[in-house]
């Protein structure tokens, strides 16, 4: 059975424990963070005890499956002083995921040149010194301009003889031109012939507000965007049954309330 859940706030004195207390509370079965505000360079310190209370409240709940998804400010196609600063920051994430046992690390490949982010994400990896957990994952892009990863086949390039992994965000592969409204199946084929779905244990079940082909990253609620039923054959797909599903959607008791309705009734159907 597919895991699923939203990207969490750590805002607010318990920090990333409070993320396990909200996603228990919501009755998530996963959850994605940042590990420090994702607009800014600043990292974010853990204490021993917020270290102590986010493990043990996970263990606590059936070890939860979670993800932190790096700083929006990471790019790994840049060049000198930001390249630099990327890797850096998204080293200090990988190293935060080792020290919480959160088991997928996910980074936007940024623009500029593949073989400047391949460089970079593997970088990073030996920073933080990570051998096989947390896992790095390369998410997909929506496209325009220079940046990296729209392609399957320039993802299935990054991730080749090397650890990391691939997270697939929906809404991303509509706006880069993949039908994930009409043919979710066909998506899901293109991405197995170029990556393996086996490379693909995270899915960003994101909505889209642009149409096919658009190019605008943005993210809407399930079935209130332009993909509609086509993300529930994307969410009950045999092949990703094991994975781990997450919402980037804006949150809300009202809109939380929405998308857990949707996401349960199609495990009911199921």
């Amino acid at each position: 059975m597919p895991r699923y859940g939203f990207h969490l706030s750590i805002a607010g004195k318990k920090g990333v424990a409070g993320a396990v207390e909200e996603a228990t509370a919501l009755g998530l079965t996963a959850f994605q963070i940042f590990a420090k505000s994702p607009r800014s360079w600043r990292p974010r310190a853990l204490s021993p005890a917020e270290v102590e209370a986010f493990r043990a409240l996970r263990e606590a709940s059936g070890g939860l499956p979670a993800v932190i998804h790096a700083s929006y400010l990471v790019n790994l196609g840049a060049e000198g002083e930001l390249w630099e600063k990327s890797v850096a920051s998204l080293a200090d994430d990988l190293e935060k995921a080792a020290l919480l046992g959160v088991e997928y690390v996910v980074v936007h490949p940024g623009s500029g040149r593949p073989e400047r982010v391949k460089e970079g994400a593997l970088k990073a990896l030996r920073l933080a010194g990570v051998r096989s957990r947390p896992v790095l994952l390369v998410e997909n892009a929506a496209g325009g301009g220079e940046k990296v990863g729209a392609r399957f086949e320039e993802l299935a390039w990054l991730v080749a003889d090397t650890p990391l992994q691939v997270c697939l965000d929906t809404c991303h592969a509509f706006a880069a031109g993949y039908d994930v409204a009409e043919d979710p199946q066909g998506v899901l084929d293109a991405l197995d012939r170029a990556v393996g779905l086996e490379r693909v244990p995270v899915v960003h079940l994101n909505d889209s507000v642009g149409g096919l082909g658009s190019r605008v990253d943005h993210h809407a609620h399930l079935l209130q965007g332009k993909i509609g039923e086509g993300l529930k054959r994307v969410f009950l797909d045999p092949r990703l049954k094991d994975r781990v599903f997450i919402l980037e959607t804006p949150r809300g008791p009202e809109e939380d309330a929405w998308n857990l309705r949707v996401l349960r009734a199609w495990l009911e159907e199921a």
